[in-house]
């Protein structure tokens, strides 16, 4: 028999990358994405001045050659915070994912696949959150807790993972009646086997998008927080922090805000049209 042909055990791969290149909103948002990333790796490595050092002889500088988008109050390089904010921003955003989807992901296979009382406790508990706004919610925790970068990842946690568990429980109940599911349920398989080796890789794609698109809400939930004076604290640059100080020298010095509030607003583009993308090219019933 003839082995299969490169091109035929490739074909999954590079059907994906083609749909990938073809789709515009995943291509322009990839790229906003990666370079907003990269900048937040290696940026600090490459910022030409330290982002806390004060000079208070050199507030309010407006952009100039060495400093390329002028300095704040304090004197300290806009650029260089900007940069380090993006740091701040995902890392607070990676791990508001990783809790949300693991929370979620579990809490929401459990309710769809026993049933009963299980999934009436996370449902309720799901109706509840959602039954204050995720903004209003987040800002309660917040105030609860105390300010800090912490408090900001459990606030927005809680706030996150009762859509992942909606979203997870809706994708298994559609799949809870499929044949190879009622197969390993009869042949004694355990329910934690059951879920992770058909459940999961079944329902990851859908989870994949929803969690791209989430990013950009995330970190636009963040600098609501560190804008409010609860989120993360100073020296920490964050981008809200740094919107709010330069409200005030809004007329005469409007770089602080300017410039904070566009890489605020490009992240959270990017992340939005790599979402929509993603949702483009591994949803079949929207790529059909």
């Amino acid at each position: 028999m003839a082995a299969p042909s490169t091109s035929q055990t490739a074909r999954p791969g590079s059907d994906f990358f083609l749909r990938f290149r073809r789709s515009r909103n995943a291509m322009i948002g990839s790229v906003i994405v990666a370079f907003v990333v990269l900048m937040a790796l290696f940026g600090p490595l490459l910022t030409p001045h330290d982002p806390v050092k004060v000079n208070v002889l050199a507030s309010w500088r407006a952009p100039d050659s060495t400093h390329w988008m002028g300095t704040d109050a304090l004197g300290r390089d806009v650029f260089s915070r900007i940069v380090l904010g993006g740091r701040v921003s995902l890392i607070v955003s990676m791990s508001v994912l990783a809790v949300t989807l693991t929370i979620g992901t579990v809490l929401g296979m459990c309710a769809a696949y026993f049933g009963g009382w299980v999934d009436a406790l996370v449902m309720r508990t799901v109706d509840i959150i959602f039954a204050f706004p995720e903004l209003i919610f987040a800002i309660l925790v917040a105030a609860v807790l105390g300010p800090g970068t912490l408090t900001v990842i459990i606030a927005l946690s809680m706030v996150w993972w009762p859509g992942i568990a909606r979203l997870t429980r809706s994708l298994v109940l559609g799949l809870r009646h499929e044949m190879f599911i009622e197969a390993a349920i009869v042949s004694g398989t355990p329910a934690h086997k059951i879920m992770r080796r058909h459940f999961l890789p079944n329902i990851v794609a859908p989870l994949i998008v929803r969690a791209s698109i989430g990013v950009g809400f995330i970190i636009m939930a963040e600098a609501t927080l560190s804008f409010l004076g609860i989120g993360i604290q100073e020296p920490e640059p964050t981008w809200g922090a740094m919107i709010r100080d330069g409200l005030s020298q809004l007329r005469t010095d409007p770089h602080l805000a300017l410039f904070a509030s566009l890489a605020l607003g490009i992240t959270m583009i990017g992340f939005n049209l790599l979402g929509d993308g993603l949702r483009d090219v591994l949803d079949p019933k929207v790529r059909n």
